[in-house]
């Protein structure tokens, strides 16, 4: 941490930095705000100035927030510039372990950016369902669930409404058409429902919305289809139309997502491998490359 007093000038200065996230004024002086710069502090030949700041404040923050943040922000630059300092002024700031290092990080940089526009260029992202669905089949032990997932719909109706229990007495039959008519009607008193029906969800997530109480989810899911849970003001119709359970092979559905971002990471490794083996096919035609060593095969 800088020292207090080495910071006093600064931070009385910057009291009515905060006005400068909001009004683009700088304690600087006339001077300063007629040439932009708004600079907020300095250290040898650096400077900081109040835009590189004010592109990392929260849009929420207050103004009490703005300014410990500024401060800290302003405390760990000085701190960085003098240590930097100190270091290039020693033997380390000019070794050549450092000036290579960087130099390999500045390939690497060029090289992946590059490689990354290319790719963006040229990759083609569209998976067909045929691609996806054959890879699930050539792949089935890939798939194995780790937890039991269900597809399910719920209709959680005030237990002041009225004919709550005659909705009920038809819920477990109910079509699509009517079943949405009751989820309407619960939505418009209070209520809440979900009819995706076709849609599979990890049972773990649901017992963190729905009020069912069990410690054995395989026994559960297993003995139970259509029931209903009361609350205090609210009750549940729930229907599991379907389930998986751990351990076994997921629904086709639930992974095909997943099969797609794997499909399409193969898709690059192999577009980025031919593009890399076309770059120096090129250089060896053009002349560009030249190898000293006669065992080079």
């Amino acid at each position: 941490m800088i020292p207090k007093t080495s910071l006093y000038l600064i931070y009385s200065c910057f009291i009515t930095a905060i006005g400068l996230v909001f009004s683009i004024s700088s304690c600087q002086g006339n001077k300063q705000q007629e040439t932009g710069q708004n600079i907020v502090a300095t250290a040898f030949d650096e400077t900081l100035h109040m835009a590189e700041i004010e592109s990392m404040l929260g849009p929420n923050m207050n103004r009490q927030d703005s300014f410990f943040f500024i401060k800290e922000f302003i405390d760990n630059w000085i701190q960085k510039q003098v240590i930097l300092n100190n270091a290039q002024n020693s033997d380390m700031g000019n070794s050549d372990e450092i000036n290579e290092k960087v130099e390999n990080y500045r390939q690497d940089l060029i090289t992946f950016e590059f490689l990354k526009k290319k790719l963006a260029e040229k990759l083609d992202t569209n998976i067909t369902l045929g691609e996806t669905k054959a890879y699930y089949e050539q792949y089935p032990e890939n798939f194995e669930l780790k937890q039991n997932i269900i597809q399910f719909v719920f209709i959680k109706m005030p237990l002041d409404l009225e004919n709550k229990y005659k909705f009920w007495s038809k819920f477990s039959n109910a079509n699509d058409e009517a079943i949405t008519k009751m989820a309407i009607i619960a939505l418009k008193n209070g209520g809440n429902a979900f009819l995706e029906k076709d849609k599979w969800l990890a049972f773990d997530d649901i017992l963190k919305v729905v009020p069912i109480n069990t410690y054995n989810q395989e026994s559960f899911i297993n003995n139970n289809r259509v029931f209903k849970i009361e609350e205090a003001k609210f009750v549940w119709y729930i229907n599991i139309l379907n389930f998986r359970i751990k351990d076994n092979i997921s629904p086709f559905e639930f992974v095909e997502e997943n099969i797609n971002q794997i499909l399409l990471n193969k898709r690059k490794v192999k577009l980025m491998e031919k593009l890399e083996n076309q770059l120096v096919k090129k250089a060896l035609k053009d002349n560009k490359i030249k190898i000293n060593l006669p065992q080079y095969e």
